[in-house]
């Protein structure tokens, strides 16, 4: 397959994700592989199979923001036929634009992969307090702390 960002790939089957229902605002792309570029990390491409132009920027949101929380509900483990929470990884698109100190991190909708049957599933935490556009950059205060 060949994508915009990364030229000619290939994915081997057992490395694709079912999306059942798509993500919010692909809900026609089903099929999506999480590409692991080393110059990146901690960051990850989500890269649709379906339709190669798209391609995620994504991370683990517990990297970047230590105090995020939320619970997988009992539907939503079922959706992600996953028996234990451990087998669920969880990301966060990460948006950066041409100024970097305005990149963001989508903390209201976590994507959820489960790891050992490759579903995949975006939440969106509707009663949470987490925002879509989450400064994913803390800048320091006049007092020397960090803010959020």
């Amino acid at each position: 397959m060949r994508t915009l960002n990364f030229g000619e790939i290939e994915v081997p089957e057992e490395k694709i994700i079912h999306f059942k229902e798509g993500i919010p605002g692909f809900p026609q792309i089903r099929k999506f592989a999480i590409l692991e570029i080393e110059s990146l990390k901690p960051f990850h491409y989500l890269q649709s199979l379906e339709d190669p132009p798209i391609a995620l920027l994504v991370v683990n949101p517990f990297l970047l923001q230590s105090s995020y929380q939320f619970e997988v509900s009992e539907k939503e483990a079922e959706e992600l036929q996953a028996d234990k929470p451990e087998e669920i990884s969880i990301f966060a698109v990460a948006t950066i634009p041409t100024d970097p100190s305005e990149a963001t991190i989508n903390l209201m909708a976590p994507i959820l992969i489960n790891d050992r049957n490759r579903c995949g599933k975006q939440v969106i935490l509707l009663e949470s307090h987490y925002s879509v556009r989450h400064p994913l950059f803390t800048a320091p205060s006049k007092n020397g702390v960090e803010s959020e």
